[in-house]
């Protein structure tokens, strides 16, 4: 499995951090990192380079959008919006926090039920059917949706028992020393 993960001045690095620990875990998982520029820094100044910039998104399998301040400038610009539409409606597409925010002004939230960072709830609802502020992870079929930032290991964890099943998900998650939990 190939999975791409897209990071942005002003990202929530744990968004990222935590479903990329769960994912690295799996054997066979490949993991590339494509953002707006070559290295980006979340508000506090911690920074992480990119493998490429916007590069083409077909080679990959699933797509993970994480959150943070800097999703808000991203929301207006039609150039991410529309890297992101070059997703498609085939392939699953994830997201932490207020990554959801990108996705549902990207068109992926349409008709569908979706989570964020709590304080962005008022953000989310015009963008789809129905937030869900009762659950981290809302798995919607094609699009995951996280809540706020420390459900990016439970979306980690999520995505691995979803692909690669409960045992490996089991396996990932007391190599991360993370309770093992229910998920709803």
């Amino acid at each position: 499995m190939r999975v791409v993960f897209f990071a942005f001045d002003g990202l929530t690095l744990l968004d990222l951090v935590g479903a990329y620990d769960a994912l690295r875990r799996v054997q066979g998982v490949r993991i590339t990192v494509l953002g707006t520029g070559p290295s980006h820094g979340d508000d506090g100044g911690l920074r992480i380079a990119t493998d490429g910039v916007l590069g083409d998104l077909a080679p990959y399998d699933l797509l993970v959008v994480p959150g943070g301040l800097g999703t808000r400038p991203l929301q207006k610009n039609t150039r991410i919006l529309e890297w992101l539409r070059s997703w498609g409606e085939r392939r699953p597409v994830a997201s932490v926090c207020t990554g959801s925010l990108l996705l549902g002004h990207a068109g992926f939230l349409r008709g569908l039920p979706a989570t964020t960072h709590f304080s962005a709830y008022e953000e989310l609802r015009p963008l789809c059917a129905e937030v869900v502020e009762d659950r981290r992870v809302v798995d919607a079929g094609r699009v995951i949706t996280a809540g706020a930032v420390s459900s990016s290991l439970d979306l980690g964890l999520h995505l691995v028992e979803r692909f690669f099943g409960s045992d490996e998900r089991q396996r990932v998650s007391r190599a991360m020393a993370h309770e093992l939990r229910e998920i709803r």
